[in-house]
């Protein structure tokens, strides 16, 4: 007994004068009209297997729709899961791109056909994301807005290409403002007490390779035993980073060349993994170094939550995880490391980084004003 028909799947039948099966997909009403389209087949499994790729590919993106020009909300879904998807890394795409897409930026302009969009349009969109609220209070930050403003204009840019409409509004139109707030690491002090706590905490061996490499969450989760040299000189390779996209688990390439990076890895942190590799009471499969219980990988929301499960357990202020990569920066830029050498480590593209990451400390001014007396006779 056939299963239920899922929804878009139509009816199937046998055309005799072109001896060849129909399977429809049935899209439901828009216009006023039915939207039915025709996969035909020499077989009903042919037939059958067009429609389901079609609904496929239809189900997590968008087919432009027929015998029209499309509106701007219409080519900014098909955009993103046609265009965008195959280009943009995967969890750029699932976490950055769709979102924007589907949440901020196709609702507003559905009714707006492409070809006519102006910059009055994308002004009057900035203005009203500006009073959307935000899940966590308050309203959108400007930064979202700029985000998704870009994600738009690459949208736009694509449709001038492909000569749907005749230049980008986007591209005449400022975004607000954005004043990237500068994130406050941990201190000094602070990553003592975190080291020192790692000692007794069964996951401790991961904060301590966070505190002492400054890799990146997905870097740290997706790490294997090869990756890791314990001997002289202790290091760390940066592999495959690790997320989870649409339920599945994805290792992938590095985000650039300068990502692709050995990690010098000093003795505390050699110890430590050391003690973690006797420890461990179940190796995954793929040789993953931080593992559930049962030896599956670890969710990035599950070692978010063991972190501030070790902050609180010490009565520190809940830091992101992301916060120690900061804190690493700074650390090295306090030892006096060349900024360089720091960017290199680090993993960062371009040197301007390390203006978002590092972080003036009291340490920095008193070794500056200690210098400035040496040098002008302040000392007594």
């Amino acid at each position: 007994m056939p299963g239920r028909r899922q929804h878009g799947e139509g009816s199937l039948y046998h055309r005799k004068d072109r001896n060849q099966w129909v399977a429809v997909a049935d899209l439901g009403w828009k216009g006023g009209k039915r939207d039915r389209r025709e996969f035909t087949g020499p077989t009903p499994d042919a037939a059958l297997e067009k429609r389901a790729a079609f609904l496929d590919r239809r189900r997590d993106g968008f087919t432009l729709p027929r015998g029209r020009q499309p509106t701007v909300s219409e080519w900014v879904l098909h955009w993103c899961h046609h265009t965008a998807k195959a280009k943009v890394d995967p969890n750029t795409w699932y976490r950055s791109y769709r979102q924007k897409c589907e949440d901020y930026i196709a609702p507003f302009f559905q009714k707006v056909p492409l070809a006519e969009l102006s910059a009055e349009d994308i002004e009057d969109w900035h203005a009203a994301m500006m009073e959307r609220p935000s899940r966590r209070g308050g309203t959108i930050s400007p930064s979202t807005i700029v985000t998704a403003h870009r994600i738009l204009s690459s949208c736009l840019n694509e449709a001038v290409r492909r000569k749907r409409m005749p230049y980008n509004p986007a591209s005449i139109v400022t975004p607000p403002r954005a004043d990237r707030k500068r994130p406050e690491p941990p201190s000094a002090a602070e990553l003592d007490a975190v080291l020192a706590a790692c000692e007794m905490w069964p996951n401790g061996a991961r904060w301590v390779l966070a505190i002492t490499t400054g890799l990146r969450q997905g870097e740290a989760l997706g790490m294997r035993r090869p990756d890791v040299r314990l001997s002289d000189p202790a290091s760390v390779t940066v592999g495959k980073p690790q997320s989870r996209i649409s339920g599945q688990w994805v290792y992938k390439d590095p985000k650039s060349e300068k990502s692709r990076r050995t990690v010098p890895l000093p003795a505390i942190g050699a110890r430590a993994l050391a003690l973690h590799f006797e420890r461990q009471p179940v190796s995954d499969i793929r040789g993953l170094i931080f593992t559930r219980p049962n030896g599956e990988p670890v969710h990035s929301r599950d070692d978010w939550q063991d972190w501030q499960d070790l902050l609180a357990s010490i009565g520190l202020p809940r830091y992101r995880v992301h916060d120690l990569r900061h804190a690493y920066a700074t650390e090295l830029l306090e030892q006096g490391e060349d900024p360089r050498v720091v960017q290199d480590l680090m993993g960062w593209s371009t040197a301007a980084m390390a203006e978002i990451y590092t972080h003036v400390r009291p340490v920095m001014h008193a070794r500056v004003v200690s210098r400035l007396d040496r040098r002008f006779g302040g000392e007594g």
